[in-house]
């Protein structure tokens, strides 16, 4: 029979799409997550401390860092009433960063600057980090005022790249701790999953359908919206879910002896590690599978095609 449109391929595209509708749950439990325990907003006000907390400001009667959460620029993105531990924002612009920065160092100056202004400022701070670093960046500046502001944007970016590594290694545990917490609670073993789709031909098909819907209807929403990661990420219907119910779940067998149980943290440990890998993954590879599966049926559909617009004799 070949591979295309073979039972083999049919029970891949199952697997993947099982793996895709999981990886899609555990990514908004992972979001939830975020979303309750502020995780970004503290990971920033971290990575700010870090930049600005080694300075005093120019009046020596506070540090830079509480200046700048004072800063009208910064205080209007802060939640009232809240400290800037617990109502810092999520995200911050490199072209706001250095805009207050830039201001707290030329305090005497009103209005605009020059790029005299913004070096003498600098000079002015009591030895600090922020004072060595502005005086570095803005040697770099080649007397543009423009330039130094860049010079400043990218500073922030650098840190912030570093920040984001931070960030997605701690994701990447968190979501592999919410992926085994789902697999074992909902009894995705891949390999009994695997087992069902191979004997269960109508279950099976219902899954390939599916898979098939998934990927036609994200397809023409990329074609309209031109955002692909919206399609890849969006939530499982009902219908999804209520045949994920014949794939997942406990039943009888849990009381089965040691060699099965074997088998299923076996199969546990691989739908965690393929959870893992995320539901963008998941999308783009059943859209591969797919049109290798169809790939297969273009010489039927070709012949048939032919049959039907041919000229009658």
């Amino acid at each position: 029979m070949g591979l295309f449109n073979s039972t083999v391929l049919d029970v891949v595209i199952g697997l993947v799409f099982v793996y895709l509708l999981l990886a899609i749950i555990c990514t908004t439990i992972n979001e939830w997550i975020a979303g309750i325990t502020a995780v970004r907003a503290k990971t920033l006000a971290k990575a700010i401390q870090q930049l600005l907390d080694d300075q005093k400001s120019s009046d020596n009667t506070r540090s830079f860092l509480q200046a700048f959460y004072s800063h009208p620029l910064i205080s209007s993105m802060m939640t009232p009433g809240k400290t800037p531990s617990e109502g810092h924002p999520s995200y911050l612009s490199s072209r706001t960063f250095a805009t207050v920065v830039m201001d707290l160092a030329t305090t005497g100056k009103a209005g605009a600057i020059t790029m005299a202004d913004l070096e003498n400022g600098a000079k002015a701070l009591p030895a600090g980090d922020v004072r060595t670093t502005l005086l570095a960046l803005i040697q770099n500046a080649s007397g543009s005022l423009a330039r130094a502001q860049q010079n400043i944007e990218h500073y922030f970016d650098d840190t912030m790249g570093r920040v984001s590594g931070w960030y997605k290694r701690r994701t990447q545990v968190v979501i592999v701790l919410i992926a085994a917490v789902l697999a074992i609670a909902t009894n995705a073993d891949s390999l009994r999953i695997g087992r069902l789709l191979w004997i269960n031909g109508t279950l099976r098909s219902q899954i390939v359908e599916k898979a098939k819907s998934r990927t036609e209807q994200a397809s023409t929403a990329l074609a309209e919206s031109k955002n692909q990661s919206q399609n890849s990420a969006s939530q499982p219907t009902k219908d999804e879910l209520s045949d994920l119910k014949s794939l997942l779940g406990w039943s009888d067998e849990s009381h089965a002896g040691w060699q099965a149980w074997l088998e299923r943290i076996l199969g546990w440990m691989l739908s965690i590690v393929a959870i893992s890998l995320g539901a963008p993954f998941w999308f783009d590879t059943l859209n591969k599978v797919m049109n290798l599966r169809n790939a297969g049926e273009k010489p039927l559909n070709s012949v048939k095609q032919a049959n039907e617009t041919a000229p009658a004799a």
